[in-house]
């Protein structure tokens, strides 16, 4: 079970503890996934299960002990290691992320920065604040530092949505139709899955806990994946567990219309 969401997001730590041998080391390191209760760093050291290390956030100055979860895999820059904060409830980061219950089902999970404070804040949207944040590139919602409401644009990427032509352009929608099960939007999301690998694709409908695309790969139904809506290169984006639910060959030849629901956690 997710307790926070996951944002992709790159900052740069330092790492301290012992080695297998018992020695001391510190070593600059950086983040490449993280969310309220730890994160995923790559390293040069080799570490082991339940190792203790002590994290220090050079983007907000806090420090705090950690525990090693499991490596996950090695490469030519180092190692990436799953690591839990002791205690959890710190905010190394100095990021807002909502407590996550199992019942929540957005259209779209974004990594959002007040214009005025800077703020940071994992929001999640539906379909009418999805809309606008990809038309205006900005939403306007309540900041709980300005005690007010203010402009909030994507952190880290503010201008790299993937632009929607005129001609793709959502169309108005009445504040009935907003009610609605499933909205046209035509917008870029990204999806990961462990045999297919990743892909960024437009979607044809989005609704709250799902929507629609178009692929040439043949995704089977069932297929577990990781998507992330909206998608945008070199953002934070946020990845939330996702599962096919449908599948239809369209007149195009090797074209596939496929539907994702998320998976609602307990």
């Amino acid at each position: 079970m997710r307790t926070s969401d996951r944002v992709c997001l790159e900052i740069p730590i330092i790492i301290a503890g012992q080695d297998a041998s018992g020695r001391n080391f510190e070593e600059s390191a950086r983040t490449l996934v993280l969310c309220r209760t730890g994160t995923r760093i790559i390293s040069k050291q080799v570490m082991v299960p339940r190792q203790k290390l002590t994290i220090r956030c050079l983007k907000t100055g806090l420090e705090t002990s950690a525990q090693v979860v499991a490596p996950i895999m090695g490469e030519a820059e180092g190692c990436r290691f799953g690591v839990a904060f002791l205690p959890p409830e710190v905010n190394l980061w100095g990021i807002t992320f909502p407590v996550l219950s199992g019942t929540e089902n957005p259209a779209g999970r974004v990594f959002l920065e007040c214009a005025e404070c800077l703020s940071l804040e994992v929001v999640h949207l539906d379909i009418s604040e999805l809309e606008m944040l990809l038309v205006n590139e900005c939403i306007t919602r309540p900041c709980p530092q300005c005690k007010r409401a203010t402009l909030w644009m994507r952190a880290a990427s503010r201008r790299e949505l993937v632009p929607v032509s005129q001609a793709d352009s959502p169309p108005r929608h009445t504040t009935q139709e907003r009610k609605s099960p499933r909205i046209k939007l035509r917008v870029a999301a990204c999806l990961r899955n462990i045999m297919l690998g990743e892909e960024i694709v437009l979607t044809e409908n989005v609704s709250r806990g799902g929507f629609r695309f178009l692929s040439h790969r043949d995704y089977p139904i069932g297929a577990s994946i990781e998507a992330a809506l909206p998608y945008s290169p070199g953002a934070a984006n946020i990845f939330t567990p996702a599962r096919i639910v449908y599948k239809e060959p369209r007149a195009i030849q090797g074209t596939f219309a496929h539907g994702v629901a998320y998976i609602q956690e307990p």
